[in-house]
C-alpha cells in the first residue's frame, strides 16, 4: 500500500543509500540485506500530525512508544509551545534556545540521537513570550515587528510553520490582528499554521471561525490540531462541527484537522484556571491562589469546569514529582481521600499549590460518539503525546496511552468499524499527512521518496497501552525502516538510532 490511497499490490522494494530506487518485481536484483515481508502490508513510514516530542531525546533516544506503532515522523512543537526562540538570556541546559538554527546545533555538538524524524515547528506561545512577555495585552507595532522577524528567521532556517496555543497563556492573550500578521509570514514560506484552538467546546464555532478567519487573511494553509468537542453540554455536534470546516474549504480556505482516537484529552490542570489568573503563567496564578483573590480563583475554577458530576472525569496523570500519591487517582478520589473534602474546585486549587501548577491531569470530556464521527472524516491522525521508552520504570506519572498507540488504534478501530478501506487508511498517514504538512521527499513508496517504510500485520496492528498501565508497546509492527536503517526488525528494536530534524525548504519573498 504505496501511500496514495490506489488498492495494494504485491512488489519488492529496493532501497539504496536511504532511497527508494525501484518498486516493482526484483527477484532478479542482488541485495546486501532482504527483509522478507511475505503475508504483511509494506507501507510508508507513518507520520503523526501532531506531537509534543520537541526534546524527547533528551530523556529517551529510543522513541519506542512511536516506533513500535510504525511512526517514522512527529510534527511537533504544537500548541504554542517550542524550545525557541527565547531571549538571548534563555539557559541553554534547559534546552531553551534563541533560534531553531541554534538549537539544531546544540543537538549536533551535544551528540545526541533519536529514533524517529522531528519535523519542528515555531511555537506562537514561545514566540510571544520571547517579544511580549506573559502578561494580557496585545503587542505592540514594535512588538509585534520583531515576532516577524524571529519568525521569518526561524522558517528560514527550516521550521515548518507556526502553533497556536490559544486556550494556553500567554497566546490566548493574542488578538487575531496579531495571529493573522504572523500567519502572513508562514504564508511567505509556504508553511502551515497548527491551532489548538480559543474553545474546543461551548464556543467552537467561533474558535473555527477564528481560525477560518486567519486562514483567510492570510492565505496560509490552517490546521485544527486534535479535533474534537469537549464539553458535555455540546456532545453530538460533531457533524455540525465538521460542516463548518467543509463550507470554509469551500470558500477556499485551506483548512484540514487531525484527531487522536480517544475520548479523553490531557493537558496541565491550569487549563481549568480562570483566564486572568494565568496573566503571569504558572507563578502568577500560584501568587493568586497563596493571597486574598484564592477564593476568587476556585471559584472561576468551578465556574470553568469542576463540580460534583465532573471531578471523576479528572484523573491525575503526572504530579512534577511532588505529590506522587494523586497519581492514578482521580479529582474526586484526592478531594475526599487526601483533603476530605467535597468542594472540588477547592480541591483542585489545593493540587495546584502542592504541585506547584505542574499537574498534569487526563480529562474524560469527549463523547465516542463524536470521536468515532471525525475519524470517520479525511482527518490526519496525531498522538498529542511524545516520543517516550517502553520501560515503565523509565516514564514518570501514568501518560495518556495516546503516546503508545494512537496510530495503532486507528488502524485496530478501521479494522473493527470500517470508516475507509485499508489503503485509505495508511493515506491518511502518510501520503496525504505527508503532503499537508510539505514532507514531499517522503510519505509514498516510489523512486526518488526517503525510504521510511513501515512492515506490518493489518490484522494485528493495535495498541496495549491503558488508562492505568500506559506504558505498553503497541503490537502488529514486524519493520521499520527510517533513511534506509532498519531501526525495528521482526518487532525488535536495532541499535541504530536513525532520526533526524527534518528542514523545511519552503521559499521567502
Amino acid at each position: 500500500m504505496d501511500g496514495t490511497g490506489k488498492p495494494g499490490f504485491p512488489a519488492d522494494i529496493e532501497i539504496r543509500d536511504g532511497i527508494i530506487t525501484a518498486v516493482g518485481q526484483l527477484s532478479d536484483h542482488h541485495a546486501d540485506k532482504t527483509l522478507d515481508a511475505g503475508g504483511l502490508v509494506v507501507a510508508p513510514g507513518f507520520i503523526d500530525a501532531h506531537a509534543h516530542s520537541d526534546t524527547s531525546f533528551l530523556r529517551d533516544e529510543s522513541g519506542a512508544s512511536k516506533l513500535f506503532q510504525g511512526v517514522t515522523t512527529e510534527v511537533s512543537g504544537n500548541c504554542g509551545s517550542s524550545p525557541f526562540p527565547w531571549d538571548s538570556q534563555a539557559d541553554p541546559a534547559d534546552w531553551r534556545c534563541a533560534s531553531f538554527e541554534s538549537f539544531l546545533r546544540q543537538f549536533d555538538s551535544e551528540g545526541h540521537r533519536m529514533a524517529v524524524n522531528q519535523a519542528l515547528l515555531v511555537g506562537h506561545g514561545t514566540l510571544r513570550e520571547a517579544v511580549v512577555g506573559t502578561g494580557d495585552r496585545p503587542a505592540s507595532p514594535e512588538e509585534l515587528d520583531r515576532m516577524k522577524q524571529l519568525l521569518r528567521r526561524d522558517l528560514a532556517a527550516g521550521a515548518w510553520g507556526l502553533s497556536l496555543g490559544l486556550e494556553y497563556a500567554p497566546g490566548f492573550f493574542a488578538d487575531r490582528e496579531e495571529l493573522a500578521a504572523l500567519a502572513s509570514v508562514v504564508r511567505e514560506y509556504n508553511g502551515i499554521v497548527t491551532c489548538h484552538m480559543r474553545n474546543e467546546g461551548l464556543k467552537i464555532r467561533e474558535a473555527i471561525q477564528e481560525l477560518v478567519d486567519v486562514g483567510r487573511a492570510s492565505g496560509v494553509h490552517v490546521h485544527v490540531s486534535h479535533l474534537k468537542v469537549d464539553n458535555y453540554r455540546v456532545h453530538g455536534r460533531a457533524p455540525e462541527v465538521w460542516s463548518q470546516l467543509e463550507s470554509a474549504r469551500r470558500e477556499g480556505v485551506n483548512i484540514t484537522a487531525d484527531v487522536y482516537p480517544y475520548a479523553a484529552s490531557s493537558t496541565t490542570l491550569t487549563i481549568r484556571c480562570p483566564k486572568w489568573s494565568l496573566d503571569g503563567g504558572d507563578e502568577a496564578v500560584l501568587g493568586f491562589l497563596q493571597g486574598p483573590r484564592r477564593q476568587e480563583v476556585i471559584e472561576g475554577i468551578r465556574t470553568y469546569y469542576f463540580n460534583a458530576e465532573r471531578a471523576e472525569t479528572c484523573l491525575f496523570s503526572d504530579d512534577g514529582g511532588l505529590w506522587p500519591e494523586i497519581v492514578g487517582k482521580t479529582l474526586k478520589t484526592v478531594a475526599e481521600d487526601l483533603l476530605g473534602t467535597t468542594d472540588y474546585a477547592a480541591a483542585a486549587a489545593e493540587v495546584l499549590l502542592r504541585t506547584k501548577a505542574k499537574a498534569w491531569c487526563i480529562f474524560f470530556v469527549m463523547d465516542e460518539r463524536d470521536m468515532l464521527y471525525f475519524l470517520s472524516r479525511d482527518v490526519s491522525i496525531g498522538s498529542d503525546g511524545w516520543a517516550l521508552p517502553g520501560d515503565p520504570n523509565r516514564v514518570k506519572g501514568k501518560p495518556h496511552p495516546r503516546s503508545y498507540g494512537a496510530t495503532a488504534e486507528f488502524f485496530r478501530l478501521n479494522r473493527e468499524k470500517h470508516f475507509c478501506p485499508p489503503e485509505e487508511a495508511v493515506c491518511r498517514v502518510t501520503g496525504r499527512t505527508a503532503e499537508r504538512f510539505g514532507l514531499t521527499d517522503r510519505g509514498i513508496l516510489a523512486v526518488g521518496k526517503v525510504a521510511d517504510i513501515v512492515v506490518f500485520d493489518p490484522s494485528a496492528i493495535a495498541p496495549r497501552a491503558t488508562w492505568l498501565n500506559p506504558v505498553q508497546l503497541a503490537t502488529g509492527v514486524h519493520h521499520v525502516i527510517i533513511g534506509g536503517n532498519v531501526a525495528l526488525e521482526n518487532g525488535v528494536q536495532t541499535d541504530i538510532r536513525p532520526g533526524r530534524f527534518l528542514l523545511h525548504r519552503g521559499i521567502g519573498n
